[in-house]
């Protein structure tokens, strides 16, 4: 039996002994194969037990490209175990696209070396899926037994956030009631256009063209009527046009905008001919009445000697204007020596010429409250406040805003309009007892006035002047204007916020890049535009962006404000999803500052 044993036994074991040897040194060197350096067992056993419970996928890299590490959450993410990814080249199991770029994200190294977070998209197989924040932290030598650095990859999901982007920017550039393009998205083009006609000579035209008998069918049946009228045209005009390379947008109420691109004059002239036929012979039933509809427009040339689109856009309104004048149901040229333009133009100058305005003193302020939610702080006096400009025309009636503030856009008195509102504030606050809460008082800035370099050194000297205490001012600015300047935007708001002053970025939500800037833009309020607010009772889709809103406000320690509050519901629904302070006739009707001034006096 011994013998037996020595016969077979030994060379058995011998033979084991050797494939385990061959096992372990197999293992042993493509271990040391993945990155050319090897990692101390406790170390790497360290890392992972740690990576294993981060909710966020976490994928280690060499130098080399090779994959040295995915946890559980990259595991799901990638549709593969550890096992089957460790010693591939991860280009071989997915690759990575800037955002903005949209170029491969390769240069590992590079991206390490910023230190911060890159919004990516995450492929498989030439799919993407997921939308991501990349960070890139490199790994010293302690990490690794050797020279070579790995990089410790980190996700964040970002995939939820950049589709309700893409739903912004869907509202941004369309009209909610027709779907056509709006204001905005037809000024775009404009810019394309004109750059077009100066580098290459081309000719297109500009229709603006209003309904004859909204304002009659508005006012007596009702605005349901008038939204029906309103998308009924919209669609008329849509079929008119080859919507391959023509633009067509509603540009006000019952005003819209047709960019007709390459035209020559007679050829536009027809187009414009048939869709005036088209509305003419269009029947509008209502309760079973039939309702006469017609048109009124103007075009204009676009061509090498256009400036700009708003020039185009008031020219093309004027025009229109001058139509409805001569009876309606008609089409007119824009012609520089037509005695209506001419005297259209005059009247302009007469009605709305604001220097005279700020000669006569023809300007108040008014304010509207900012109020708490909160119920015990909505039990309060109100302690927060927007600043609100009205002009008073010669008879004493007020002139809306929204009347003379494109006005003094389009002819570049917006600064002078700012360092106006901003000077009368401060001489007002002179009076303002010291108390808590300090009372805060929210003014709007105009992009022109960001731009200006002398304009922070004119703030700062009107409050050193009346020695008030800075605190009470809060500076309202849009995102569209923080990023159009944000080197000058940032120093200005950094100097008055180390002064105790505050910010609030206006119409939050209806930039395209509006989450993308929040962390370049140094803010205390998040200003909801009233877009989402005025409908959030019956519109799910509202209410969804708003709760986002807030939810990425509250995360980045953000105060959230609501436009457009204006009932009780719309009050009680804003306290449920957490939204802080809300504006509103629900909450005040804008006062006269003098007055709004007296319970902190």
């Amino acid at each position: 039996m011994i013998a037996y044993l020595s016969a077979y036994t030994i060379p058995l074991l011998v033979l084991l002994l050797a494939v385990v040897m061959v096992i372990a040194w197999f293992f042993l060197y493509r271990w040391k194969k993945l990155d050319g350096v090897t990692v101390g067992k406790s170390e790497m056993d360290y890392r992972q037990e740690a990576f294993k419970v981060v909710p966020y996928p976490i994928i280690i890299i060499n130098t080399n490209d090779t994959l040295l590490y995915v946890n559980p959450t990259a595991e799901k993410i990638l549709k593969a175990k550890l096992r089957r990814t460790i010693g591939k080249d991860y280009k071989t199991i997915f690759s990575l696209t800037d955002f903005e770029t949209k170029l491969a994200i390769d240069n590992l190294e590079k991206l390490s070396a910023y230190q911060e977070w890159r919004e990516c998209e995450l492929s498989l197989g030439g799919e993407k899926i997921l939308a991501a924040e990349l960070s890139v932290t490199s790994i010293d030598s302690g990490y690794q037994i050797g020279s070579k650095q790995a990089y410790i990859l980190s996700f964040k999901d970002i995939s939820e956030r950049k589709t309700l982007e893409a739903r912004l920017e869907i509202l941004e550039s369309r009209d909610a009631l027709t779907n056509l393009y709006n204001r905005k998205a037809l000024e775009g083009q404009l810019k394309i256009v004109i750059r077009d006609s100066r580098k290459h000579g081309s000719k297109h035209i500009f229709f603006h063209l209003s309904i004859d008998q909204f304002k009659n069918i508005n006012d007596t049946i009702g605005y349901t009527a008038g939204d029906s009228l309103i998308r009924s045209v919209a669609k008329l005009l849509r079929q008119s046009v080859d919507n391959s390379i023509d633009f067509v947008a509603r540009l006000n109420i019952d005003e819209f905008g047709m960019l007709l691109r390459e035209r020559s004059i007679a050829s536009a002239v027809e187009t414009m001919k048939y869709v005036r036929q088209v509305v003419d012979e269009f029947q509008f039933s209502w309760n079973g009445t039939i309702y006469p509809v017609t048109v009124s427009g103007g075009f204009v040339l676009v061509d090498k000697a256009s400036t700009m689109p708003a020039r185009v856009l008031s020219k093309g309104d004027l025009t229109c204007r001058i139509a409805r004048k001569r009876g309606g149901n008609r089409i007119v040229a824009y012609r520089e020596d037509d005695p209506d333009v001419k005297q259209a133009q005059d009247n302009i100058k007469g009605v709305w010429n604001l220097k005279q305005a700020f000669k006569d003193d023809r300007f108040r302020l008014f304010a509207q409250p900012i109020h708490a939610l909160e119920p015990k702080k909505y039990a309060l006096p109100f302690s927060h406040y927007e600043i609100l400009i009205r002009m008073y025309d010669e008879e004493g009636n007020i002139v809306p805003p929204d009347e003379f503030i494109p006005i003094a856009e389009n002819y570049g008195m917006m600064p002078v309009l700012d360092r106006w509102v901003v000077k009368d504030v401060i001489r007002q606050l002179k009076a303002v007892k010291k108390q808590t809460p300090v009372p805060v008082f929210a003014i709007n800035l105009s992009g022109t006035s960001l731009d200006d370099e002398d304009f922070l050194s004119f703030v700062l000297d009107e409050i050193n002047k009346a020695q008030i205490n800075p605190c009470m001012l809060c500076f309202e600015i849009t995102e569209q204007v923080a990023i159009s300047n944000l080197d000058l935007a940032g120093k200005f708001i950094e100097t008055l916020r180390g002064m105790g002053s505050s910010f609030s970025l206006d119409d939050f939500g209806t930039g395209v890049s509006s989450y993308g800037y929040l962390r370049s833009l140094n803010v205390d309020y998040l200003k909801i535009d009233g877009i989402f607010i005025k409908d959030i009772l019956s519109d799910n889709v509202a209410r969804a962006m708003v709760q986002s809103i807030v939810q990425v406000g509250h995360t980045m320690g953000l105060k959230i404000i609501a436009e457009y509050v204006e009932n009780d519901e719309i009050v009680e629904l804003l306290r449920m999803i957490s939204v802080d302070y809300g504006q509103g006739y629900g909450i005040s009707r804008p006062e006269p500052l003098n007055e709004m001034l007296e319970i902190h006096i």
